[in-house]
């Protein structure tokens, strides 16, 4: 992982892994591969190792994050995918607002945050990878078992620590087509809807009149902070005015009123932040 922040100068880059840079503020003109592209907030710019990257000039001083990925991860996942020979990304970038430059700025943002469970992470990276290798096509004709398989072992493990190597397994499909497979029939990446089955059953440790910290630990978040940031994102409100509605309810017997709405998580893009110089620090994951 690298960051550089408030950058203002131009340089010239040889990369030495397949790499994955978001941008986040600032713009610039860079050449690659005989062209010049204007980058800007919102966009992702892919490396190939051995590929020269100069910046032309700075528009505005920029911020990135960039995620390094060894050649025999992107191989696994081109030879997951049916890609055969070379392994190349699809484009020497994507702009703001497609699959692929949201996908990554969620894998980013997943990278550097402390909470982030193995799952989501590791989902996140197979999800990119996919999108910006992969051909469009639609799923093997497996997936849909494979998919019922996955979600069924996310039911059982609820409380646990699961990886997403596990979850393959159990789901006997490789993880770069299953998660794929899996947002196209749920909806929801396998860590998003993991985290909703937890919130669901926390609403219903909450109404059986468990505390908000023993509900966060049985259904197997990080702290009770993580269950309050979960469950005000995907019910509307905090568990603890949750468990407070529903003890009203029990002791009056009306029924309390609450959000009872669910939403795809959006990806948190960060803002230009920064110091008031370029400097540079690495982020360990």
């Amino acid at each position: 992982m690298l960051r550089v922040e408030r950058e203002d100068r131009t340089r010239t880059t040889c990369a030495q892994h397949f790499t994955v840079v978001a941008i986040y503020a600032g713009a610039f003109e860079g050449w690659y591969r005989g062209q010049v592209r204007t980058l800007v907030p919102g966009g992702l710019k892919l490396k190939e190792p051995g590929e020269v990257h100069r910046d032309v000039r700075v528009h505005a001083p920029f911020t990135l994050q960039g995620a390094a990925f060894a050649l025999p991860l992107v191989a696994a996942a081109a030879d997951a995918l049916g890609l055969h020979g070379a392994v190349h990304f699809k484009a020497p970038g994507f702009a703001p607002g497609t699959r692929a430059a949201s996908l990554g700025f969620a894998m980013h943002d997943a990278l550097v945050r402390a909470d982030a469970t193995e799952l989501e992470v590791s989902t996140l990276v197979a999800e990119t990878l996919a999108e910006v290798l992969e051909p469009e096509g639609a799923a093997p004709a497996r997936a849909p078992r494979a998919v019922r398989r996955a979600r069924a072992f996310l039911h059982e493990a609820l409380a646990e620590k699961v990886t997403l190597d596990d979850l393959a397994a159990h789901a006997a499909l490789d993880k770069f087509r299953l998660v794929r497979a899996f947002r196209g029939a749920v909806g929801l990446p396998p860590y998003e809807y993991l985290t909703h089955l937890r919130v669901a059953r926390a609403r219903e440790l909450l109404q059986g009149g468990a505390r908000v910290a023993q509900a966060a630990q049985a259904v197997g978040f990080y702290d009770e902070s993580q269950l309050h940031r979960h469950f005000r994102r995907i019910v509307g409100i905090t568990p603890g005015a949750y468990a407070r509605s529903v003890g009203k309810t029990s002791a009056t017997g009306a029924r309390a009123a609450w959000p009872n709405k669910i939403g795809q998580h959006r990806p948190r893009w960060a803002g230009a932040g920064g110091a008031s110089s370029a400097h540079e620090r690495s982020h360990a994951p």
